[in-house]
């Protein structure tokens, strides 16, 4: 299934401090069919990070709903957890000026970083709502 755009759906920039880390976790996300099933996923270039060995410096990821979130949390942990990148290493998942910086792959990283996700799609739904009908005044 492929989201295109926003019509129903919410992009999500997902970074990382290492090229290395950043294009492993988007082959990792590529091949895991629940996340190709349930987003859109494609690297882009911000044009914002001096020095970085490549220009793609982020994955783009548009999901629709809360299972698309957690299905791309959950393919982040396996990643976390079977690629062991530098201990260093930071991915950042962000959405709008809602944003949640992961080191691990803890359940409580897990947890913190799936209610962020879910509370910038709520905001985008709230956001989206039509103003209420106000009646003319004679």
């Amino acid at each position: 299934m492929v989201i295109s755009g926003y019509v129903g759906g919410m992009r999500i920039a997902v970074t990382s401090t290492g090229d290395l880390a950043l294009n492993s976790l988007y082959d990792w996300f590529t091949m895991d069919d629940d996340v190709v099933r349930t987003a859109d996923v494609s690297m882009g270039a911000s044009g914002t990070r001096p020095g970085s060995q490549s220009p793609l410096d982020y994955i783009d990821v548009i999901v629709s709903n809360a299972t698309a979130i957690a299905n791309l949390i959950i393919a982040y942990k396996t990643w976390r957890l079977a690629t062991v990148p530098d201990r260093d290493t930071e991915v950042k998942f962000k959405i709008g000026e809602i944003e949640a910086v992961a080191k691990d792959a803890d359940d409580e990283t897990i947890e913190r970083i799936i209610a962020a996700l879910i509370d910038a799609q709520e905001q985008k739904k709230v956001e989206a709502k039509p103003p209420p009908e106000v009646d003319p005044q004679p």
